[in-house]
């Protein structure tokens, strides 16, 4: 786990990372129907160049354009 402290106004708060997700979106450019392929355990510092060959990888196998790639992180405060 990782875990980051931060002060706040009321004191320390401590963050701590729980988890992260990869996220396609593929749009069909004639009927604009989206295709979501969801990847977990992601790490939470994936390096782009990664990211980017998975993105090219799964390109290579799903019909529609890739549209967005998005990191989805999860933390939590206390």
């Amino acid at each position: 786990m990782f875990y980051l402290q931060t002060k706040t106004r009321r004191g320390t708060m401590n963050k701590e990372f729980l988890s992260a997700s990869l996220k396609l979106t593929a749009i069909n450019p004639v009927t604009e129907k989206k295709t979501t392929v969801t990847l977990n355990d992601l790490t939470q510092d994936a390096p782009v160049e990664d990211v980017e060959a998975v993105r090219n990888a799964l390109q290579s196998v799903i019909e529609e354009p890739i549209a967005t790639v998005e990191a989805v992180h999860t933390f939590a405060f206390a």
